[in-house]
């Protein structure tokens, strides 16, 4: 795979659409467990009618939430780009650096490691309920179609304190934030001056002075909840430089409600250091395009949620494309396991209807593969269940000895397998469970060497009652905590 230096981007305000989370939901398994889990912290703190959007089948769109439900359209907005870098990390993409614009830096963090979902959830609905609290009068958020200087001048020509720059994107576009009175007047000086000016979709006045109230309760909010060692690089464009574990992150998280975002910047800086490939975890494409703007060399950017193409094709597309630069393994876009299955049995079968057909089917296609396999040993009295099990695993696995160890026919799931996987890993080598993840390179990530990686599946071939692996199979064959479950489930495991 050739080497790629790649960020990913974390969009704030605006960044969603109806179906944004039914699109991830439907079609991404990896997806229900962080819904839930974000579901489950964010419900004490927000109540069961902002959580429950986060499981309609379609939620209200923007304008709607913006009008009804803020503190959802926030939980929302975090939830989606959560979601989406779980499937992409579960697809094998492993950035080099990631970056958050306003919002963005909280689901940032949480991809860095630093908070669970459940946390950043927390910190969402706190951030949310501190602006609420604070009541901040009536402000909002403007772009305006210049660069940051012009804006400035524009700025002071008004001469209001609590209104000015929140954040710089590119040369073409500048965001204000202040009070309503003074971005008006402002508004109608760039009619006069024929520049772009555009109310942004935003329930606060963000990265104003108006938020210091506000940023006191957040920070008070929030000061209990433990960070952890980061464990990919997140570069902040509010403080300009990567955080760093000494850093504490909440009080940093606090003073973003009044500092500037310098997005631009941070897009130039990283570019000339090498990042050549910008994906976007979350919905639309709004940092998509202003990284295109912002930087003069060629690069790629991958938007992974559309609605007018529909979020799931998209999100396949997007990870066909990194494979295509070699950022994720070739195939992710169909998912790993359907993939592999329908080469061997329906190869003419696009990827997406085989996926909904195994998905729907499965599990009745193995029971008559189980049937199949009995006729064509020519069983005159059906065998025990365990007895059949253990001939179709001989089989598979090379070898002709139908009295292997019997080993029960039950239906195991593979997300909870991964889970228990990971559980029983942490356990041994003694890393916290957070670090395997489905992808995980035993070996490559994590130093987890082959007589360890052997002594570790002898003892997942007990927990799950395995069949004895062929001598001529290497641990590398499984090296990573989702094929040691392919295998579970292709020999039949009992969980």
């Amino acid at each position: 795979m050739p080497e790629t230096s790649i960020a990913v981007l974390f969009p704030g305000q605006g960044a969603f659409y109806g179906r944004a989370l039914a699109d991830l939901r439907d079609e991404f398994p990896e997806v229900g467990p962080v819904l839930a889990e974000i579901g489950d912290a964010a419900r004490p703190l927000l109540g069961d009618r902002a959580v429950d959007q986060l499981f309609a089948t379609r939620t209200p769109d923007t304008e709607q939430l913006l009008r009804e439900a803020p503190e959802a359209l926030q939980l929302a907005i975090y939830a989606v780009s959560t979601a989406t870098y779980a499937v992409l990390r579960a697809r094998g993409l492993r950035p080099n650096v990631l970056i958050g614009h306003s919002l963005g830096e909280i689901a940032a963090l949480v991809a860095a490691g630093a908070f669970t979902p459940a946390e950043g959830a927390e910190i969402v609905c706190h951030r949310s309920i501190a602006l609420r609290e604070a009541g901040l009068g009536d402000a909002y958020m403007a772009a305006i179609g210049t660069d940051a200087s012009r804006a400035q001048r524009l700025v002071d020509l008004v001469g209001d304190p609590l209104t000015g720059i929140a954040v710089e994107n590119h040369a073409g576009q500048t965001v204000l934030s202040g009070r309503a009175e003074t971005l008006d007047t402002i508004g109608r000086l760039a009619a006069v001056l024929k520049i772009d000016f555009a109310r942004l979709k935003s329930p606060y006045a963000f990265h104003s002075p108006l938020l210091g109230p506000a940023a006191e309760k957040f920070a008070a909010r929030i000061a209990d909840i433990r960070q952890r060692p980061l464990e990919t690089t997140v570069h902040s464009p509010i403080i300009g430089r990567a955080y760093e574990d000494a850093d504490r992150l909440t009080e940093l998280l606090a003073g973003h409600f009044t500092a500037r975002v310098r997005f631009g910047d941070t897009v130039r800086e990283l570019a000339g250091t090498g990042v050549s490939v910008f994906v976007e975890s979350g919905a639309l494409d709004a940092l998509s395009r202003i990284t295109g703007r912002i930087v003069e060399t060629p690069v790629t950017t991958v938007p992974t949620l559309l609605p007018e193409a529909g979020g799931a094709a998209v999100l396949r597309q997007a990870l066909d494309r990194l494979a295509s630069v070699g950022a994720v393994a070739a195939g992710s876009g169909g998912g790993s396991s359907a993939d592999q299955l329908r080469a061997a049995l329906l190869s003419d079968v696009p990827a997406e209807d085989f996926e909904a057909f195994w998905n729907g089917r499965g599990v009745e296609v193995r029971a008559f593969a189980r049937e199949a396999y009995l006729t064509y040993l020519g069983a005159k009295e059906e065998p025990s269940v365990g007895a059949a099990n253990a001939g179709l695993n001989g089989s598979v696995n090379g070898s002709a000895n139908v009295s292997a160890a019997a080993v029960p026919a039950v239906a195991v799931d593979r997300d909870t397998l991964v889970r228990q996987l990971a559980d029983i890993y942490a356990e041994a080598l003694e890393y916290p469970a957070e670090v395997f993840e489905e992808a995980t390179d035993l070996e490559a990530e994590l130093g987890v060497d082959s007589v360890k990686q052997t002594e570790l599946l002898v003892r997942v071939g007990n927990r799950y009652e395995l069949p004895p692996r062929p001598s001529d199979v290497r641990p590398a064959a499984y090296n990573t905590l989702g094929k040691i479950a392919d295998l579970i489930i292709a020999s039949g495991g009992s969980a």
